[in-house]
């Protein structure tokens, strides 16, 4: 083999060397290009420029309003998982999922939770964002003065309001007027956004997840959503509540013998039947006003303690045998007295 022939191994199709440019010679076809086209790499690619959005990603919204439930809109307690049921009602999961992406990147603008409504601004992929509106069907204002006279009777709706608490229980006010806190039919609510996509869209999806998220930490929008701001509602049923009260707070009705007692008899005139009841008791009406039993019981909820038997149920077995052991007490002192002035009835004159 020549020494000539001695050479590196080229690819196919590449020149085995590429002459000088000299200072008069003329560049090489595709030289220039090369040239431009490192150029315009190593200057797109230099720490203070901004990369070119994608075509099928949404323009970023600085600080924005975004979604910080991990769980996303699963796992939640009532009453945000009820409305879950109708905000996401039609929603696939295709677009479920990019409007989570949505709302944890932080594309919400604005988000206005009133008792108009709800109404949001949500930035997509066109320069402008676009207008989300939610209106859920509202209550009249004769529906919440008798749901407010309804609660009122009882404490345990405003303590476990006060305390932070939203229990299923107080639906029932709601359904005793033939209504509901949370709306049952999805037809009720109107989802509207200003863009093109079928209805419901993700952006829908994105205000929808972030409704929920402050649901979920604030149940007092449940009756923000239905035509009362719930601090006005707190405020209502206070006053609703001092009002029925007379700013006591009572389990029972007063007894009718407390309003009209007799004039005390001095302390020694009744030491010798001080434990004895006095006959007045046999005149009091056997018939009282209906009240709750185990009223004390039923404002106080479920108790803390976890055990064999519940807490509740055997404190309410304990008041039922107090109260039937007094009730039989009660008449066996009677027959008694009935039995003692009988006998002085009879009893022949000396």
């Amino acid at each position: 083999m020549s020494d000539h022939e001695a050479t590196d191994p080229v690819a196919p199709g590449t020149p085995a060397s590429t002459p000088p440019t000299g200072a008069g010679s003329a560049p090489t076809p595709g030289s220039q290009y090369a040239r431009n086209s490192s150029f315009n790499s190593s200057f797109n690619s230099g720490s203070g420029m901004r990369q070119m959005r994608r075509p099928d990603t949404p323009r970023r919204l600085k600080n924005g309003i975004r979604l910080r439930r991990k769980e996303g809109v699963d796992l939640l307690t009532w009453p945000a998982d009820a409305w879950s049921t109708l905000l996401l009602e039609g929603i696939g999961d295709a677009v479920k999922t990019e409007g989570l992406d949505y709302a944890r990147a932080g594309q919400t603008a604005t988000l206005q939770i009133t008792q108009a409504g709800i109404e949001a601004s949500v930035q997509g992929r066109a320069p402008r964002p676009y207008t989300v509106c939610i209106t859920p069907e509202l209550l009249s204002a004769l529906d919440w003065d008798r749901v407010v006279a309804i609660m009122a009777r009882e404490a345990v709706y405003s303590a476990k309001l006060l305390a932070g608490e939203m229990p299923p229980l107080v639906e029932q006010p709601f359904v005793s007027i033939g209504k509901h806190l949370v709306p049952t039919d999805a037809k009720s609510v109107s989802r509207t956004c200003t863009c093109d996509l079928p209805a419901p869209c993700k952006h829908v999806m994105c205000v929808a997840s972030l409704v929920l998220e402050r649901i979920s930490g604030d149940p007092l929008l449940a009756f923000t959503l239905r035509g009362l701001d719930g601090q006005r509602l707190l405020e209502r049923l206070q006053e609703a509540r001092a009002i029925a009260t007379r700013g006591v707070a009572r389990a029972h009705s007063t007894p009718p013998a407390a309003d009209a007692a007799p004039e005390a008899m001095p302390l020694e005139r009744t030491l010798e039947n001080f434990w004895r009841p006095g006959r007045e008791i046999n005149e009091m009406p056997s018939e009282t006003e209906p009240f709750a039993p185990h009223a004390l019981l039923r404002r106080l909820g479920q108790s803390p303690l976890h055990g064999k038997f519940p807490l509740v149920g055997l404190l309410a077995s304990i008041y039922d045998s107090i109260a039937e052991n007094g009730r039989k007490l009660r008449d066996e002192v009677a027959h008694r007295e009935d039995a003692h002035e009988g006998a002085e009835v009879d009893e022949p004159a000396e």
